[in-house]
């Protein structure tokens, strides 16, 4: 598939985050001035809307990724994640040789929280293939909520909360014109963004069949 046409087809009218549901009725303006780069507002276009994105990097047998960037992440449990940033997306060393399945999501969009039983799926079916990290991607959340959320949905993974995860949201909104739509699903291995899931097509079917598609 063509990349421009992947790309120009989840184009959006702004790049300002806002924690809306998918395809729903009532997306929630939040302040998100501590990841503003007075970066130009693009033009509203009209687009098709389209689910899953594959094939959206080079072939794998690129030799290396150049220009690779590290920085530590700190997760909500007291842990932390390193990241590599680059040009093409991002790289988990840790998790060398694994699919990593980051699950961004809102501490307020009970959209999202729908999808927690087929993210716990995706991680017994797959535990040996798959690493999930947690991005929660709306306004900070207060002392006490990370642990109610992790007990309520059983997140027995990583949680990065939005100020750490900074670099990458801002990668979202400059190169994949994301707004903030959520439930949002992707497959990364080895600095490789392999495919994209958004809002109601996060099925336990897709994202297994997109994991299923990545070569061990």
């Amino acid at each position: 598939m063509n990349k421009n046409l992947i790309l120009s087809s989840i184009m959006l009218s702004s790049f300002l985050l806002y924690s809306g549901c998918a395809e729903k009725e009532f997306p929630t303006a939040t302040d998100n001035s501590h990841i503003d780069n007075n970066l130009p507002t693009p033009p509203p276009v009209a687009v098709e809307s389209v689910d899953v994105i594959t094939d959206v990097n080079p072939p794998h047998n690129t030799p290396y990724i150049p220009d690779i960037k590290y920085s530590q992440m700190k997760t909500v449990q007291g842990g932390t994640i390193k990241v590599g940033e680059h040009a093409r997306g991002f790289e988990f060393p840790e998790y060398k040789g694994k699919i990593v399945l980051l699950e961004f999501f809102g501490k307020e969009c009970h959209y999202c929280f729908e999808e927690m039983p087929i993210i716990n799926r995706i991680q017994d079916k797959y535990r040996d293939r798959v690493a999930i990290i947690g991005i929660q991607s709306t306004d900070p959340m207060k002392e006490g909520e990370a642990e109610q959320l992790i007990q309520e949905h059983n997140m027995n993974y990583p949680i990065v909360d939005q100020d750490e995860a900074k670099s990458i949201l801002i990668y979202l909104r400059d190169v994949y014109e994301w707004h903030g739509i959520l439930p949002y699903i992707m497959l990364i291995k080895d600095g490789q963004i392999e495919q994209v899931f958004k809002g109601t097509e996060n099925s336990f079917e897709n994202i297994s069949r997109g994991i299923e598609d990545i070569p061990l």
